[in-house]
Order: structure tokens, then sequence, then C-alpha cells
């Protein structure tokens, strides 16, 4: 409850008697404020907190020190004059409960507002007293008594109010009722309404917390894109995007990250990886890797191997081939073992840059730790074999052929490699003896 000042006493009240209306319609009678009774009030309430004082225009503001513990010892002489009335009673333990609400004297704050309810009073006072006391009963984490006040309240008050549905929900909340929270705060949306008020983002966002506890998310989704329409923010388009996800729509899911992102929201290396990688997912590799770039430009993402790996497969996956090899190059500064190597082989091979492919390969096996060393060996032939550089490529798949389930291919393009080895001798002996007779003719000139 927010610290406010006392009730502003009416003059009106100084003398006689005065009708209320009460919740039923009855006419309440309750005895005067004295003009004394007043005076002491005025003071303590000074002391209690001088700028709650107001003050008529040209007058200067008296300057007192706050002193509430002064007013209290005041008050309580107060009560104890002879004579004093039931409703002077309560208006000295509402000025009571502020003096000790002030004190951060919880206790003894709620104590002062329930003997305000002992007196004769006014119904607007009566209101007063209940309602702060089922907020200080909640701050208490006293939920059933705060509970109970509420409903005191609400049994007074002729006019739903909405706010005070909505702490009420809350508590049910908080004693984890959720079924009646939730019908709570449902009513309150539709009283709002038919008081043609502004719904208030936190009585959308309980529906949301409800729905979420009562695993209801298809139900979640419709109050996330109003608040997203009412009350645009980024919490509200993540969880949107994570509600899409559990119904099993990917698509709307991506969508909903993807329009935080535009949006500017994203501020953590976690959410631009995770959208890439999402992007990734759906096939659309290259709006990845555009993300990581300017997650990297921007300085949200580290440069460190699982991030730049992330940007290499990107432009891999979209066929980037000049990017993607750039990217698996600048992986393998933070290699802690051969893969990088290896992909960054593969793509260079891809792109018949052999000679940098055979490089990479052999940087990979040199490393170490890889997943499949035949499979290494096996494409480091391949590419040595496009070198015609036929002795390495022999002696790279003779060491795949070690792997039995690479051992057939590799036999083959060895067998391959000895028939073009043939090959090329033969046709080199054919063009030596073509051109035998020429040079001998030659000779004879």
């Amino acid at each position: 409850m927010k610290r406010t000042s006392c009730l502003l006493l009416c003059v009106a009240l100084l003398t006689g008697f005065v009708g209320m209306a009460g919740a039923a319609g009855e006419r309440r009678n309750v005895p005067p404020l004295t003009e004394r009774v007043y005076k002491a009030i005025a003071e303590a309430q000074l002391l209690i907190d001088p700028e709650s004082v107001p003050v008529e225009e040209g007058q200067e503001r008296p300057d007192i020190e706050p002193n509430p513990t002064q007013a209290i010892q005041d008050l309580q002489k107060v009560l104890n004059r002879r004579g004093i009335n039931s409703y002077e009673k309560a208006q000295v333990w509402s000025t009571l409960a502020f003096a000790y609400y002030t004190l951060d004297n919880m206790g003894m704050t709620i104590q002062s507002y329930e003997n305000v309810l002992k007196e004769t009073i006014t119904e607007a006072l009566e209101l007063t007293a209940l309602r702060a006391l089922f907020q200080l009963y909640y701050a208490e984490e006293n939920y059933r008594k705060s509970l109970e006040y509420i409903d005191k309240w609400q049994a007074l008050k002729e006019t739903p109010d909405p706010d005070v549905m909505y702490i009420e929900a809350t508590v049910y909340y908080q004693l984890e009722d959720y079924g009646q929270a939730l019908e709570l705060i449902l009513e309150v949306e539709q009283v709002a309404l038919q008081q043609e008020r502004t719904i208030k983002e936190p009585w959308w966002y309980m529906q949301v917390v409800l729905y979420n506890e009562m695993n209801r998310f298809a139900a979640t989704i419709p109050v996330l894109e109003k608040l997203i329409k009412h009350y645009p923010k980024k919490q509200y388009w993540m969880l949107l995007g994570g509600m899409y996800s559990e119904t099993e729509q990917p698509d709307k899911s991506l969508s909903a990250f993807h329009a935080a992102y535009a949006q500017g929201m994203f501020e953590k290396e976690s959410e631009v990886v995770m959208l890439s990688q999402r992007l990734l997912n759906a096939d659309v590799p290259y709006e990845a890797a555009k993300v990581l770039e300017k997650g990297f430009s921007d300085g949200l993402i580290e440069e460190n191997e699982k991030n730049i790996k992330l940007l290499a497969t990107a432009y891999t996956m979209a066929q980037e081939m000049s990017k993607a090899i750039d990217s698996w190059r600048d992986a393998t500064k933070y290699a802690e073992d051969g893969q990088l190597f290896y992909r960054l082989a593969q793509a260079l091979s891809r792109e018949d840059r052999h000679a940098e492919a055979v490089k990479a390969f052999r940087d990979a096996l040199k490393k170490g730790g890889l997943n499949d060393v035949a499979d290494t060996q096996f494409w480091l032939g391949i590419s040595l074999m496009q070198l015609e550089r036929w002795d390495e490529a022999t002696s790279a798949f003779r060491q795949a052929a070690k792997d039995k389930s690479m051992a057939k291919n590799a036999r083959q393009y060895i067998q391959y490699i000895a028939g073009e080895k043939r090959r090329q001798e033969e046709l080199k002996k054919m063009l030596e003896t073509a051109l035998a007779p020429v040079e001998s003719s030659r000779g004879d000139d």
C-alpha cells in the first residue's frame, strides 16, 4: 500500500449528526467531530507528515520536523480523554494508523485500522479502513485475512471495482487456487468493458500467468496478442513465440521472434543465436546468416568457435560458398580439434579449390579429435586425385581403406588411380613414339 496522507476532515462534521447511506441504503448516524478533537488530529497530522497538510495560497508551510512518535503519544492522550465519542475515536485511530505506517510498524497499523471498524463511522471511512486492511494483510502475506476484508469491502460497495477484483484474483493466485483466480480476472475484463474503462496491462498479464500455470497454452495466445497490440513489449513477443511453439505452430513462432528482432528488441547474444537457429531450422539460412552478421557487427555476439561455426553453417546451407569458406577459416582460429578444419576443407573442395582443401584436410588430421579419420583420409584422397597427385592420393585412400566401411570405395579409387597412371604412361609413350620420327628428321636436316 502506498503511503498516503490522512483523511481530510470536513468542517461540516464539526457539529450535529450527519446521515450517510449504507450498503443496503440505510441511513447512518454518526456523532459529531468536535473542534477540540479535530484540532488535535490536525496537529498530529502535521507532526506525522508536514508535507501532507494542505496550505492555502499565499501561506507558508510551517517549518516543522516530522515526529510521528510524538504524534502517537499525543493521539493516545486524546483517546484517553473523557467524553470522546465513537466517531472521534475512529478518526483518532485512523490518524494513528497513518503514524504507525510512517514508522513501518505494520502490526500496529493493522490494529489501528481494525479499531476504526469497531466504532460508529461513515461509510466512506469504513471503505477506507477496509481497503487499507486488505492491502496490509496482502503485503504481510496473510492472504486469508486479506480475502476476508476484500469480501467486506465488496459487500459495502454498490459498484464492482475492477482494481479490487484484480487484487482478489492475485490473492487466489498466491493461494494457488488458479481456477478461482482465473474466473475473477476474466470477470475483471468484462466489468471494465461494461464500465468503459481501459483494460490495464496487469489485468491481461494475470490471465497469461494463470493460463500458463494451468498449461492452457492455446488460451494464452489471444491474450498475448491483445497485450502486444495495446502494450507492445519484448516480453510479450517472446512469450507469444514460445506459446506458438508449445502449440506446434513453428511458422507463427518464428514470425513472432523475428518481429521482436525487427523492432530492435533483442539485446542478448542468446536471443540473436536462438533466432538464427530457428531460421536455419525453417530453411531460411541466408536470413540466419544476416542475423548473425549483424549480431557480430553490433557487438551482441562473441566471436568464438560456436558462433562462427553457426555462421559458416548458415552460409554453407545458403550456398554462399565464398562467405562460408571465409567463416570456416575464421572458426579454425578457435578450433580445439580438427573438425572445423575438416569442414573448411569440404567447403573448399566443393568450390574446386583442391590445393587449399588438401592443406585443410591435412591440418584436420594433424589437429586430431576427428569424428571419422577414415572419412577425412578418403576426401583428402579425392582432392589429391583432382590435382593428379596420384601417389599421395593412393596413400590417402590406403589409410581410408583401413576402415571396413570405407574399404570398398577406397580400393575402387586406388584401382582407378592405378589404371589412370597406366593410361597416362601409355599415352606418354605413344606421344614419344609419334614424335620420334619427327625428331630424327630434324637431326638429318
